[in-house]
């Protein structure tokens, strides 16, 4: 696969991902009331379109012409160990949506990155593995739990924040 049709690829999925995203934002939150400038859909809706701009942008330069014609004809390879990284990638991530129902934010981003760090980036620092998953998971919990008053899920089966 040429670097050009990589690009192309790649912004072709953001964009359908982020016109997705709009859609669903769009039809299950609700609207704001009648004065106010914002609601709770606000920032899914800003993101899914800050998402559509920037792949667009990404898409479109595909079609400019290259100054250099030496990169656009570059065939780029994946490796195994490339597709491990990704699938491992997309497993932690499905992982994570699945432990975000039953055991609630905190603990589902402090066990799930911790596990990513150490099996797929094989970071072995104790300090690394507790300290960047703890200081993410409860700044989060903090900023947007607490400051913003934004919805975190809660556990089904461990509730502890």
């Amino acid at each position: 696969m040429t670097s050009l049709a990589r690009d192309r690829l790649v912004g072709a999925v953001l964009l359908v991902v982020a016109i997705v995203w709009i859609a669903l934002v769009l039809r299950t939150f609700p609207p704001a009331m009648v004065d106010s400038p914002t609601s709770s859909r606000t920032f899914p809706l800003a993101s899914g379109i800050g998402l559509a701009v920037l792949s667009a942008i990404v898409l479109f330069g595909t079609f400019l012409p290259k100054k250099d014609g030496a990169e656009a004809g570059k065939v780029i390879t994946v490796d195994a160990l490339e597709w491990r990284s990704i699938a491992a990638t997309f497993g932690f991530m499905i992982t994570y949506f699945v432990a975000l129902k039953y055991v609630g934010f905190v603990l589902a981003t402090l066990v799930v990155l911790a596990a990513f760090l150490f099996f797929v980036l094989g970071k072995r620092s104790p300090w690394l593995l507790i300290g960047y998953p703890a200081g993410f998971a409860f700044g989060v919990w903090f900023i947007l739990g607490k400051l913003m008053a934004v919805y975190l899920p809660r556990g089904e089966l461990i509730n502890l924040f």
